[in-house]
């Protein structure tokens, strides 16, 4: 099991613009960063709200995950290209690769250690949490401030198509952050990543050799009737409710880890899914304190 050190969540449901985040930075830092976009500025609060107060070695390294990555800088370039047939501003030209969100994270809190943004199709969360997992346990890394970051985009529409969901899905956007190691010292919990997918008759072995009273969260890749179906087989568990605290946005799983985090006392089991095949993040935090994480709105 991989220990938790910290954690940070920010989750807010937009109405009709993205929020002012500039101005919340601002207040929660004192800094303004020129030069930065939304998706920059809420990777910064995430990771702020995760570790502020803490003594990290400068080596820590900076993972950092997302469902689509900058999608208002991405349409923005898009329609100055085609529409207008104008170059991108160099400003946006360098944004536009996501993994300047982890420069200016790393230069916001000192840190100089490995510096990563991966993407993944169908888990982009676990995928991520897999590697800082592996680099911690092979020993490559002590330390690993793993993030996920989800913008909220004006334009619904676009938003809907590019996540794959109908229009009755409600969107919000977060920056979720999780600091892990291999020190047990002060910690708030621990995880395990299963290392690879599980077919459905796998699925409900481990389930049902899961401690009585093991909390399992859905994925929003569930249908409520799945999710029922599930839970129903195997009576012995509880379900672990979020979903009325926050919209969608493809890294929920660290958002959902962390609420828990700060809520529960248990085992958590929370389950993604994608074409039948299913990953799982193990969560305990039955030996330690209930986190005092950095929240917003959840």
């Amino acid at each position: 099991m991989i220990s938790i050190g910290a954690i940070g969540i920010h989750n807010t449901l937009p109405n009709s613009e993205q929020p002012d985040l500039e101005r919340e930075l601002k207040s929660l830092t004192g800094k303004v960063y020129r030069r930065t976009d939304h998706f920059i500025q809420l990777a910064i609060i995430g990771a702020h709200k995760a570790v502020n107060g803490y003594e990290l070695p400068d080596q820590t390294a900076i993972y950092i995950t997302s469902g689509q990555g900058n999608i208002s800088l991405f349409d923005r370039v898009c329609e100055q290209s085609r529409l207008w047939k104008l170059l991108p501003r160099p400003v946006d030209f360098i944004n536009l690769q996501s993994n300047s969100a982890g420069f200016y994270v790393a230069a916001h809190l000192g840190l100089n250690g490995k510096n990563l943004f991966l993407a993944h199709h169908h888990f982009p969360v676990q995928m991520t949490m897999l590697a800082a997992q592996n680099d911690v346990q092979l020993g490559k890394q002590k330390a690993v401030l793993i993030g996920g970051v989800d913008e909220w985009i004006p334009k619904q529409e676009l938003a809907g198509k590019l996540l794959g969901v109908d229009k009755t899905t409600v969107l919000g956007e977060g920056s979720n952050w999780m600091l892990i190691g291999a020190e047990s010292k002060d910690a708030i919990g621990t995880f395990e990543m299963e290392p690879k997918l599980l077919e459905k008759t796998q699925l409900h072995r481990l389930l049902a050799a899961a401690e009585t009273g093991t909390y399992l969260a859905f994925s929003r890749h569930f249908s409520d009737g799945e999710a029922t179906k599930i839970m129903n087989m195997h009576a012995e568990c509880k379900r672990y409710y979020y979903e009325n605290s926050c919209g969608y946005y493809e890294t929920l799983p660290l958002y959902v880890i962390n609420r828990f985090l700060s809520q529960k006392k248990g085992r958590l089991i929370h389950i993604d899914v994608s074409v039948e095949r299913y990953m799982i993040i193990n969560v305990d935090n039955n030996d330690f304190s209930l986190a005092q994480s950095r929240v917003e709105n959840f």
